[in-house]
């Protein structure tokens, strides 16, 4: 009661660690027989064999005495007399019995039990170990604490065995102790009530009572009659089933339901694509899927998404890929994973062959072909019928001259690395459709292409035949078709074949050996060539380090004779310039004298001139002297004879007038 009046009874979780102890400890609380454990045990009542002894006997008076004579009771042992139907314990020692309706009934060792003589018990309990033992019907444990040894006088007592201490479930009679581990729940149940009982030791004393399992708590769920323990780890979402309705719970934690109608499933990834239970549905199309449901009888496409579904009269299918897919195709008529077609010349011929495709319109394929695999089959039945129909209208020379192009790798089909030129071939043959469908409409003879290349030709008229027919009919677009290999089935014609291959690659190789020696002549050469080219360049090289020698020698030297040139040089112009500058100095001196003369002169011409030119007498003679001096100048060098004006015989110096010097220019 002090449990549930604290536990709301309907919140199932999820629970905290405390929330789920208090739950767990509410659902023990409704089972009854809780005891203690000094309830349940017995303590030892005796240390040696002297006081097991005395509580056998009690304070009844003793039969026997001890004496010189008499009956002898070794060390280690004890000796049971009966007088009037009551039995006494003697411990060792020499006996006499003074009795005469006592008598001796059995000498027993301590070694030897549990003793059990008559009604009176003796044993010890190993350390570590409960004694089960009754009184009457009542059932009790007997501790092995302070030695374990216990004695009784009791005709109703009994001694049955003793267990571990530690055992993880003692059961004596109606005594219940369960030691549940950590980690773990005890599952029990008490007059048909159900419990779990939580880590730690617990005690009962009850009829009708069972434990059935020790369950680990890292189990995802526990389920024990009508009690369901699960944990939903973070990210997932756990399945259930209630009064026969399913539900999900998606809150990470701890739940606990205590009902006969819940029933737990699992747990699984959120992301997990396609989670039913019953009518709930949560379907998670990923990017290049859709969905393939019906609801009611009406197909329903599901997007790339996560839809959560309750009605459950909307059923989910499958997931259809959009993405491009291969085939490997096959028919009923194969041997050795090759279909088995027919040549022109009837020659039986085994093809690998693959086509790759995507789904246009999921909703489409799926209404005129059916569900994924109906799709595959329907794909593979078309592609082969027309891979059949193309090699029974091709020869068998041209099959072998496209595998033999293939092997070289200039087939268009050869392996997936050309599967981009083949669809740009594909596009081509788009572009080039409409002239090729009015060729047809025409009449225009065979729908092969038959100038082409055999795999070439196989590419082009399987995607012509297939590609627009599919996508319009069944929203499928026909992407590829390649043929990964071939072998002719016919073993006379294989032979053949094989006997031709071989000839043709002997003559192959002999003509690569002859082409081999040819290229290995012309490396010796270009290698005795490549030789005296280093060998001419090697020389031309000493050649010109020689002359760049020799230059830079005579460069040296040329600079050193310029630098002696130049120093002499600047010598001789340093005297140059000093004889300049000493000359300059003395003909500055002489002109400097000169000049003072000529300035004296002048200056004693000027006071002269002064002077005459006071009187007129002076003006005349310094004329004189004027006219004087210049024809002295002007005629000097003459030694011809001069001839003069008529009027120059009176006066010779009328020439040199001023009148006349100024008409001479005339």
């Amino acid at each position: 009661n002090e449990f549930e009046d604290g536990l709301d009874l309907a919140n199932e979780g999820p629970y905290t660690l405390d929330e789920e102890s208090f739950r767990i400890s509410a659902l023990a609380a409704r089972i009854g027989g809780y005891t203690q454990l000094d309830k349940l045990v017995l303590k030892s009542n005796c240390k040696s064999i002297s006081e097991a002894c005395a509580v056998v006997n009690g304070s009844k008076d003793l039969p026997q005495s001890t004496s010189a004579f008499g009956k002898l009771i070794p060390e280690g042992s004890v000796g049971f007399a009966e007088k009037n139907g009551v039995m006494y314990a003697c411990e060792p020692g020499r006996y006499r019995l003074y009795h005469p309706r006592a008598g001796w009934d059995d000498v027993r060792t301590f070694a030897s039990m549990p003793i059990k003589v008559g009604p009176i018990t003796i044993f010890r309990v190993p350390a570590g170990h409960y004694g089960k033992v009754f009184v009457g019907n009542d059932p009790f444990l007997v501790s092995s604490a302070d030695g374990g040894l216990f004695a009784v006088n009791n005709p109703a007592f009994r001694y049955v065995g003793d267990v571990k201490v530690d055992e993880g479930y003692i059961q004596h009679g109606t005594i219940h102790i369960i030691r549940v581990p950590k980690g773990s729940y005890g599952c029990v149940k008490q007059n048909n009530v159900p419990a779990l009982l939580p880590p730690g030791v617990h005690f009962f004393k009850t009829d009708d009572f069972v434990l059935t399992k020790f369950s680990s708590l890292s189990d995802e769920s526990i389920t024990f009659e009508t009690i369901t323990r699960f944990f939903v780890p973070k990210g997932n979402i756990g399945m259930a089933w209630r009064d026969s309705q399913p539900i999900f719970f998606q809150e990470r934690g701890v739940y606990l339901v205590d009902s006969p109608m819940f029933r737990y499933v699992k747990s699984v990834p959120l992301e997990t694509p396609k989670i039913i239970l019953g009518s709930r549905k949560i379907i998670t199309v990923k990017e290049g899927m859709v969905g393939v449901s019906h609801h009611k009888g009406q197909l329903k496409i599901l997007p790339p998404g996560r839809h959560v579904i309750e009605d459950e009269e909307h059923i989910f299918d499958e997931f259809l890929s959009t993405q491009q897919m291969s085939l490997n195709l096959s028919k009923d008529s194969r041997r050795d994973q090759l279909m088995i077609c027919e040549s022109r010349e009837l020659v039986r011929i085994g093809i690998q062959a693959s086509v790759f495709y995507n789904i246009r319109d999921p909703k489409l394929a799926v209404i005129k072909i059916g569900d994924v695999k109906d799709i595959e089959n329907f794909i593979n039945d078309t592609a082969t019928a027309v891979i059949t129909t193309i090699i029974r209208t091709t020869s068998l020379a041209e099959i072998a001259q496209s595998g033999r192009a293939m092997e070289k790798g200039t087939g268009m089909m050869g392996d997936d690395g050309d599967q981009q030129q083949s669809m740009m071939a594909a596009a081509e043959h788009d572009r080039n459709s409409s002239k090729k469908k009015a060729h047809d409409d025409d009449g225009g003879g065979d729908d092969l292409e038959t100038n082409l290349p055999f795999f070439d030709r196989m590419h082009t008229d399987f995607i012509s035949r297939l590609r627009e027919n599919f996508l319009n009919e069944y929203g499928i677009f026909m992407l590829n078709v390649r043929i990964g290999d071939f072998k002719v089935l016919d073993e006379d014609i294989s032979q053949s074949i094989a006997n031709h291959a071989s000839t043709t690659a002997a003559t192959q190789a002999k003509l690569a050996n002859l082409e081999g020696n040819r290229q290995i002549d012309l490396v010796n050469k270009d290698s005795d060539f490549r030789i005296e080219r280093m060998q001419a360049d090697v020389d031309a090289h000493r050649m010109t380090t020689n002359a760049r020698a020799r230059a830079l020698a005579m460069k040296e030297d040329a600079q050193a004779q310029a630098e002696a040139l130049k120093i002499a040089a600047a010598a001789r112009m340093e005297a140059t310039k000093l004889e300049a500058e000493a000359e300059a100095g003395s003909i500055r001196v002489i002109a400097q004298a000169e000049a003072e003369a000529t300035r004296a002169k002048g200056d004693a011409e000027s006071e002269r001139a002064t002077k005459l030119g006071l009187i007129a007498f002076g003006r005349e003679v310094t004329l004189a002297e004027i006219h004087a001096n210049m024809v002295e100048k002007s005629m000097a060098g003459v030694e011809k004879v001069v001839y003069l004006p008529t009027e120059m015989q009176k006066n010779p110096f009328a020439l040199f007038s001023p009148n006349s010097l100024a008409g001479g220019g005339n």
